[in-house]
């Protein structure tokens, strides 16, 4: 009984992904996902060991057809410069690994160009979180939280990619280089995270989703670069599964 009604369940989590896709996108999707949610369902039949062989074949196959799928809409003209992303109830047919893993593949390029550095944190050889580092974008000036520059671009394209990506979070941490009192440091990066916390919420993402917001002070400066360069004036944004 269980896995029949993890079969509906999933089903109906599934169905929502073809949201903002085209037509021949979406019923593909749609119809990827109602074979998945049937074929758990159907499993709760069969033996124990080839249940979960059946389920991980479709699951397989779900994924690879939704990463082909969102290859075609975003070679697609009228798409060029926007982040494809999946709907709701998408994280729980597609594993946490596979799910950050194509919203990587779908952001970093964009975020590139935009000046952002997308990096993957792994866990056990699977992706458990991406975080966007802004130190080029959005840019302080010394003694300051205001945003500067290209800060406010950024913000707007990092808002769009979690409005594709809806099963994600935020933590949002602030930092400063080390020149002057480190209360003040940390003072100051704090304000800066919640500088990025407000102008994300702006942008129509909600409040829930984001996470801690802290200041680090100087304390992490980045790899390779004198903790005094301003460069370690930034704000990071770690995105990880809403779950």
């Amino acid at each position: 009984m269980k896995q029949i009604i993890s079969g509906i369940l999933s089903l109906s989590l599934l169905s929502t992904i073809s949201c903002g896709l085209s037509d021949n996108t979406k019923r593909l999707i749609l119809s990827t996902s109602i074979g998945c949610g049937v074929g758990l369902a159907l499993g709760a039949v069969y033996d124990e060991s080839q249940r979960k062989k059946d389920t991980k074949n479709k699951k397989n196959d779900f994924q690879r057809q939704v990463k082909e799928s969102l290859t075609m809409e975003k070679k697609k003209p009228q798409n060029k410069g926007k982040i494809i992303g999946l709907g709701a109830g998408c994280l729980a047919g597609l594993g946490t690994g596979f799910y950050l893993n194509t919203m990587y593949d779908n952001m970093a390029e964009e975020m590139k160009k935009q000046g952002i550095t997308l990096t993957k944190s792994e866990r056990g050889g699977e992706t458990v979180a991406l975080t966007a580092s802004m130190d080029g974008g959005i840019a302080f000036e010394d003694g300051k939280a205001d945003l500067k520059g290209k800060g406010k671009e950024n913000i707007d394209k990092l808002a769009e990619a979690l409005a594709a990506y809806p099963e994600t979070k935020i933590n949002i941490a602030g930092h400063a280089n080390r020149t002057g009192a480190e209360d003040l440091n940390l003072r100051l990066s704090q304000d800066r995270a919640v500088t990025a916390k407000n102008a994300i919420i702006e942008n129509g993402i909600e409040g829930k989703r984001i996470g801690t917001v802290q200041g680090l002070g100087s304390s992490t400066p980045l790899k390779n670069v004198d903790p005094k360069d301003g460069s370690n004036r930034r704000v990071e944004i770690e995105i990880v599964p809403a779950s």
